[in-house]
């Protein structure tokens, strides 16, 4: 049956026309491909085939905090549906392993589910925690035919949300990554100058707010991004302020440096 927390796919049929319309196979509904994930925020195809997933991992908040989960990038099986670990695994490690997922001054998380449906698998990579990565792309050019980098993800990372989710002892987030998929390691690629990290309007300096999706053009030779904007906590609950939201558009530099423009 259909489910949240999970990948589904509908089979399409293509018009055979000049519109690029496709429809819906006759009964043929949703199917599964992956689940048991606590937030798939966004999915995007490598370019050898293979799909990939980011996932928005647990918070310090509600009946059953958890503590210390990074986001997971996540390589998905598309030969049969498999359980990624929600709710009693982060990124293969079941919740009950030592204490490191207590919270300080609360109780240590337990299993839910009486069984388990598969082993989990293991992540392509685990982000920084409370970074709130969202949408990405992954670069289909070499260095000298495009923006470079081929095989290799850029991910947006929308930025903490403390204190709701959780406390953070410095701004996570506000940035744009650079992910290789089959290493798993993690660089950053556009962030804010300065000595500290951080939105643009905590910094005074000019620059990202909260990107929340990347994703080249056709050509393979710009990065475009898109800002939100600004968004403060105020207590518990979010304050985003109208009008502040950016579009950014990354290109190579003639020294092979990122030039940005809005």
């Amino acid at each position: 049956m259909p489910c949240n927390g999970a990948i589904l796919r509908i089979p399409l049929q293509r018009q055979l026309s000049t519109a690029p319309t496709a429809f819906a196979l006759p009964g043929q509904g949703p199917q599964l491909v992956a689940w048991g994930l606590r937030n798939p925020f966004a999915l995007a195809f490598a370019p050898d085939g293979r799909l990939f997933c980011a996932e928005n991992s647990y918070d310090v908040r509600g009946s059953r905090p958890v503590y210390g989960t990074g986001d997971v990038l996540w390589q998905i099986a598309t030969d049969k549906p498999l359980w990624y670990g929600f709710p009693d695994f982060h990124a293969g490690r079941p919740l009950t392993w030592s204490d490191h997922f207590q919270p300080s001054g609360q109780p240590a998380p337990q299993f839910l589910l009486a069984e388990h449906p598969n082993p989990v698998p293991k992540p392509a990579a685990i982000l920084p925690v409370h970074g709130s990565y969202c949408g990405f792309d992954f670069s289909r050019s070499g260095d000298r035919d495009g923006f470079g980098f081929p095989g290799q993800l850029f991910i947006a990372a929308f930025g903490d949300m403390a204190p709701a989710v959780g406390k953070v002892l410095a701004p996570v987030g506000f940035r744009v990554d650079r992910v290789d998929p089959n290493a798993g390691v993690i660089e950053s690629f556009a962030v804010n100058r300065g000595k500290e990290n951080g939105p643009a309007s905590k910094l005074q300096t000019g620059g990202l707010e909260r990107p929340i999706a990347a994703r080249f053009d056709n050509t393979q030779s710009a990065l475009y991004v898109v800002d939100f904007g600004i968004l403060t906590m105020d207590g518990k609950k979010p304050k985003p302020l109208e009008k502040t939201g950016v579009l950014w558009r990354i290109t190579r530099g003639p020294a092979n440096t990122p030039e940005v423009s809005r």
